[in-house]
């Protein structure tokens, strides 16, 4: 969907010391406005509940400023802000050259801007108002971690996760229209990203969360972590107190070690029971419907990512049978139709589309016990040492770290199905 430029007539504005003109203004109604979304869907009007025991909340800042970065937004525990990158917002926009008292000025005269940024922004400003509620909650944690605890991230994604998915239960245009590949645009792309990829298995739920921002971005530490730091320091601080005779910064830090005890076995508790009230029953309910609108929406790749992965965790997870025979009913259809689906198309798709329906095949398959279609094992087996190459291609031409990751991943993985016996994969 394209959003033409003159939407954003702007008036070039002075920066005043690090502060622009329409600052305060344009906060108070993104805030407002953020707000009312969030609110209507109950994963946002708990989160607005557990602001509401801080004195904090109120003084909260929206603000727009550009990050070379790749975050879309951030929240400043220090300023009490949430930040919007003004790079995406441009982006989403499809502008360029503009300044960031340029944006922070259009965005507050311009409803209609702002409404585009809430709409598609909402889960993002969701995620960071979940960090800027574990900040005024657990006020150690950041001053001791150095950063955010790593088990911050587990409610901050699911949260977010389950915000999404009610939302698109209320209504589900866009998720229809992203799953046809009919309009995208990059917050939707992203925060579809953890949306799909969802399973019955919290453990791998958080595994995915903590590869990414441990290995990944490496900033982050766990509470358990951040405690042993904080105890490395008291005992640090105790050896200087009886060299110096001072023992104020020694008594300080084990007044800080006895409260970051304390906000870690409160946290500990609320996040055990944050997952516990709702795994798997969320999950499960997010794959089934994301994989019956895939399924409606004729995307068998996403179709089987979802109900294949229900299928397959579903054993011992405790589901409802009625919910748990609607996963498997619907998995063993997603896998009749995506077959029949390349038996009617395969001469109208390229190399990429077509290793993709097959790759997402075979891999279902391979996972609930179902034998891959015999008529299909030709062309699985003359397939894959096409995708190999392509994908070799394109990971060697690609500079987009993003992008190359997935190039990376499918070369290996059709590297290692090529190698295989033939149908044995």
């Amino acid at each position: 969907m394209k959003r033409p430029i003159a939407l954003l007539v702007m008036l070039l504005l002075p920066a005043f010391a690090g502060a622009y003109q329409y600052d305060a203004r344009l906060s108070a109604k993104l805030k407002k406005e953020f707000e009312t979304q969030l609110r209507t869907v109950p994963s946002g009007r708990e989160l607005y509940a557990r602001l509401g025991k801080t004195k904090n909340y109120a003084g909260l800042r929206v603000l727009v400023r550009r990050d070379p970065t790749s975050c879309f937004a951030w929240f400043d525990p220090e300023k009490n802000a949430v930040y919007f990158n003004s790079r995406y917002i441009l982006k989403l926009f499809e502008a360029k050259g503009f300044k960031d008292p340029e944006v922070v000025e259009v965005l507050w005269s311009n409803k209609k801007v702002r409404e585009e940024l809430v709409k598609y922004s909402g889960p993002i400003y969701l995620h960071e108002l979940v960090h800027a509620a574990q900040c005024y909650l657990y006020p150690e944690y950041r001053q001791d971690a150095g950063a955010n605890p790593l088990e911050f991230e587990y409610e901050a994604y699911l949260t977010e996760d389950i915000y999404v998915h009610e939302r698109m239960k209320a209504d589900p245009a866009l998720l229809k229209s992203f799953v046809r590949g009919v309009y995208t645009d990059l917050y939707t792309e992203n925060i579809f990203g953890s949306y799909f990829t969802l399973s019955l298995d919290m453990g791998r739920y958080k595994e995915k969360i903590r590869r990414y921002y441990e290995e990944q971005l490496g900033g982050y530490l766990s509470l358990e972590k951040a405690e042993t730091l904080q105890k490395n320091r008291q005992a640090d601080s105790k050896i200087l107190a009886y060299a110096s005779g001072d023992v104020g910064e020694y008594a300080r830090n084990g007044a800080s070690l006895a409260r970051l005890g304390k906000e870690k076995a409160e946290y500990a508790a609320f996040l055990e029971e944050f997952y516990k009230t709702r795994w798997p029953a969320f999950s499960a309910d997010a794959l089934l419907f994301v994989g019956s609108i895939a399924l409606e929406e004729k995307n068998y790749p996403l179709a089987l990512d979802c109900l294949a992965v229900a299928d397959v965790n579903s054993a011992g997870s405790g589901l409802d049978p009625e919910v748990l025979n609607s996963l498997k009913t619907k998995g063993a259809l997603a896998i009749l139709e995506a077959a029949s689906f390349l038996r009617d198309n395969l001469k109208k798709m390229d190399i990429e589309v077509l290793s993709q329906h097959l790759k997402s095949l075979d891999k279902a398959c391979a996972a609930t016990g179902r034998p891959f279609p015999a008529d299909l094992l030709e062309l699985k087996d003359s397939s894959y040492p096409k995708a190999m190459a392509y994908y070799d291609k394109k990971y060697a031409a690609e500079t987009d770290p993003a992008r190359k990751d997935y190039y990376k991943e499918n070369l290996d993985y059709f590297a290692a199905a090529a190698k295989a016996p033939p149908g044995e994969e």
